[in-house]
Formats: C-alpha cells, sequence, structure tokens
C-alpha cells in the first residue's frame, strides 16, 4: 500500500529526522513518497514577504522551492533514496524498490490549482499529491507538544498545527490522514503493517 509521508519542517534541526529518514528507507516496499516541509528554507520566504511585500504567486513558488531545498538535503542525508519531481519519476523509483522524496516545484507549478497563498502549505500539498498519485493514506509527522494520534482535524487546526486548508481538503477526498510526532518513528511500521492488514480484510 504506497503512502505519502509529510516530514515536518520543524524537523530541520530536530535530532529526530535522521531516525526518520531511517525508518522510512527501509521501508520502501511500500512504496513511500516523502513530502518536504519548508523549515527554514520557507521562514526565508516569509521573512522577506514580510519586508518586501511580495507578489502572493511568487511568496508561493519561493516557499515551494523551500520544501524543495529541504528534500535536497534530505536526499544527501539518506542516499539510498531517490528524488522524483514528476510522476513518471515517482513510478520509475518505486520499480527500483526504492523510496521517493518529492521535489514538489515542477508538479505544484504545473498541476495544482490551489491558490497562491501562505494559507497553503507543505500539509495541503502533501494531500494534493496523495490525490493526484490516488494515494489514500497521508501520515503528517509533526513537533507539536498535543497528542496528535488522540487530537481531532478541528483541534488541530486551533492549536495551528495544520494549514487551514487541510481540513476542508480531507473532507472532501477519501484519504485518510494519520499524524505522529517526531519521536515515534519507530511506530511507523507498526501503522502501516497494521493498515496494509486492515486492507486485505476488507478485500476479503
Amino acid at each position: 500500500m504506497p503512502w505519502v509521508v509529510k516530514i515536518g519542517g520543524s524537523l530541520y534541526e530536530s535530532r529526530y529526522l535522521k531516525e526518520w529518514l531511517e525508518i522510512l528507507a527501509v521501508c520502501q516496499a511500500h512504496q513511500l513518497v516523502i513530502v518536504p516541509g519548508g523549515g527554514p528554507f520557507a521562514e526565508m520566504v516569509r521573512t522577506a514577504d514580510r519586508q518586501f511585500n511580495l507578489d502572493a504567486t511568487h511568496a508561493h513558488n519561493m516557499a515551494v522551492l523551500g520544501m524543495q531545498q529541504f528534500a535536497y538535503m534530505m536526499a544527501s542525508l539518506s542516499p539510498s533514496m531517490c528524488l522524483a519531481n514528476c510522476m513518471e519519476q515517482i513510478r520509475c523509483c518505486w520499480n527500483d524498490n526504492r523510496v521517493v522524496i518529492w521535489e514538489p516545484y515542477n508538479m505544484v507549478s504545473q498541476h495544482c490549482r490551489f491558490e497562491r497563498t501562505w494559507d497553503v502549505t507543505s500539509d495541503s500539498l502533501a494531500v494534493w499529491l496523495a490525490e493526484y498519485l490516488s494515494i489514500k493514506q497521508v501520515l503528517f509527522v509533526k513537533s507539536a507538544p498535543i497528542t496528535l494520534s488522540q487530537t481531532t482535524i478541528p483541534e488541530l487546526q486551533v492549536h495551528n498545527c495544520i494549514d487551514p486548508v487541510l481540513p476542508g481538503l480531507l473532507a472532501d477526498l477519501d484519504i485518510r490522514a494519520h499524524f505522529m510526532h517526531k519521536s515515534e518513528a519507530k511506530k511507523f511500521r507498526t501503522l502501516i503493517q497494521k493498515n496494509s492488514e486492515n486492507l486485505t480484510d476488507t478485500q476479503f
């Protein structure tokens, strides 16, 4: 069963980032696509936007390129993974039994019709990618101190753990969202195994 795994930009300075990459790297049989957050790269764009009042589309493109910089950083930390910027490359990586790290700029600029505002972050783009690839399972890895696995989507929005567009997307799409704290990497294999078993039960 394929998964989109969104790694929050807040993990940039976290000791847990390498642990997540190590865990995900050995789950290649499950056809994973990692969506990078923007981290400090996107924060630099926010700073520039406040200072120069940038055109919204340009600011959005710059922030997506910030995600792409984080993607390159993760690829450097995990050489066994495969960078991909289109559906064809993603499929080729999967055929080679490799975990994908998404380079978002090309696909977002060419195919995504979301409004170019700060309300649309890597959270919503992760769900957009899942819908684009017909993937039904999305995991969000966050640094929020609240208990993510027991918190509702509205509560996550109140605590600013997700972007404002995400709740509407999840309500409209047949996609299941999971949330895990950055310290819970070792639980991911249990999560995907459980959902694979549930899928098998449903099929029979």
